[in-house]
Order: structure tokens, then sequence, then C-alpha cells
């Protein structure tokens, strides 16, 4: 990733399709590469380039982004290629580009409510189930992958790299939302591992802070919520997720849509996780995901 040195106003031509894209600047990087917002020197349309020097990382990427673009959660993707840069091999995906902020940069200037906390984490659990019941997990949950689509009013899943098949070692994870790191579990792809990275999510949006597992336990953190007086059963239930032991992936979703659906009265006692008329914008952009994504989702059941 290091020896990836791209600069504004550079072009770069794949290889086989023969697509030019001129560099505009630098949006991110991560555990395999680089991410860039380009122009198509054809088109003029703005992408989004996610570049790598390992074809087997961003092969697999493309794979899982074509193959799950159904469900609306994820960047459309329009090609892969290759092409050479000082004499270095690349390998690129050309996807959609995502105007808008990723939740972690929105949540430290606008902290999210408790009920579009709830909402997020359905939407983001029913896209995991979908790849469960397609053999896969999804493995590197963290909040700079969930992505605010401005333009559009909806949250978007940016990065698959880390969707690995049920049953293999996960090898990108972010500690935070990985089970291994808190002791409570296996590095390896199964469902209940998507559980606790979706607990430690709500987690980490209730509390509004990103804790380490070297400074913290999953029984600080139960705790840390009663002190706050979150409301008892969603605490109870998150819990559950963090010990992975009295409940499965899809009994924890029944359970937060209960809660989500029935229990809101409940939540609108706390004026604490009550959204004031600056915050409207924010709760909008995740009701508005929900409508368009519920719907869908279950239809992929």
């Amino acid at each position: 990733m290091n020896g990836i040195k791209l600069y504004p106003g550079d072009i770069l031509w794949g290889k086989w399709n023969k697509n030019g894209y001129k560099i505009i600047h630098l949006l991110g990087m991560g555990g395999i590469g680089k991410v860039f917002k380009v122009q198509d020197i054809k088109t003029n349309q703005i992408c989004a380039l996610k570049i790598s020097k390992e074809m087997q990382s961003i092969t697999k990427e493309y794979e899982m982004l074509n193959k799950f673009d159904y469900i609306g959660l994820v960047p459309k993707v329009y090609e892969i290629d290759d092409f050479y840069y000082r004499n270095d091999r690349l390998y690129y995906i050309a996807m959609e580009c995502i105007e808008g902020k990723n939740l972690k940069e929105y949540i430290m200037k606008k902290p999210v409510n408790i009920k579009a906390t709830i909402g997020l984490t359905m939407i983001i659990g029913k896209a995991f189930r979908i790849l469960h019941k397609n053999g896969f997990i999804f493995g590197d949950l963290k909040l700079e992958n969930l992505m605010i689509d401005q333009k559009n009013n909806v949250i978007k899943i940016i990065d698959l790299g880390g969707v690995t098949a049920i049953g293999s070692s996960i090898k990108e994870f972010t500690p935070l939302y990985d089970r291994a790191s808190w002791n409570m579990g296996l590095r390896r792809g199964d469902e209940k591992y998507d559980l606790f990275s979706l607990s430690m999510l709500i987690t980490t949006l209730l509390l509004q802070e990103q804790c380490s597992p070297q400074e913290m336990t999953v029984d600080k953190l139960i705790k840390k919520m009663k002190d706050m007086h979150i409301f008892s059963k969603l605490v109870e239930l998150i819990h559950k997720g963090f010990k992975q032991k009295d409940i499965s992936f899809e009994e924890f979703l029944i359970h937060l849509e209960k809660l989500y659906r029935k229990d809101l009265y409940q939540w609108k006692k706390n004026k604490k996780y009550t959204f004031d008329k600056k915050n409207r914008t924010v709760n909008v952009i995740f009701i508005s995901s929900i409508l368009l994504f519920v719907g869908i989702l279950y239809k992929c059941f």
C-alpha cells in the first residue's frame, strides 16, 4: 500500500479495457490499498478507484460487489483492470463515488440518537444475513466503511474486502469489532463473528466513543451502558450478542426489530437520546435508509 504514490492530475490507463482516469484526490486508504476520487477521461464521470498491488484481494472484492449489488447497500462497480505505474503493476476497481461522510466522521460532529442507531443496526444486520445465506460473513466491520450518501439520503457499505467464506480464517479485521481482540472467540468465519461485531457497532454508537479492547472489557461496556440508563431490554440484547451463546444472529435481528417497532415510547422518556432540530438531517438519512432498504432486504430471505 505504501508504494502506491499517485498525485492529483496523474492519468492512468487500464491495460485491457483501455479506459483512462485522472486522479482528483485521495479519498482514503485501507489494509490492501488506496481509494482515489477520479474522473473518467472518456465520459467525464466522477468515480472512485480502489487501487492495490494485491490482485487476489482486488479480484475478490470486485466479485463480492457484483454479487451483492442487488441489495442496494453497496456502491455500483464499473470495471476491474490493471495498469503499470513506475514499473509497478497495480490493480484497480472502478466504482460509484459516494458523496458524503463516513459514519465515524458524522458521529464526531453529530451524535446519532438511539432510534437511528437501532435502525442503522437493523439495516446492516439484514445485509449481513444475506451474506450468511450465500456462505459468507462480512468480517471487517468499522464505522469508516459505512458511508452517508448525502445525494440519496441512504447508508452505503463501501468496502467488502473483509468478506470471508464461512469456515475460513479472518485475515482482515479491526480490533474494536474483532471478538478475538476482546477474548470473546476465535478469528474464524462464522455468523457469531458478525454478531459480535454488530453488537459492538451498536455499543459504539450508543456510547458515542470507540473503546479499546486493551483498556476495556465487554462487561465494563455493559456496565457503562447501564450507568447511562440506556433502555434495559436493549442492553440485555447487546450483552447476549457479545456472549454469542444464548442467541443466534437471526434471533438477534428479530429481537432488535421488535424493540425498534414496539418500544420506542420508552426511549422517548430519556431526553438524552432525543435529537434536537440541528440533528434532524442525520436522523432523516437513517430513517430514509430504513424505508428504502428494509423492504428490499426482506425479499432476499
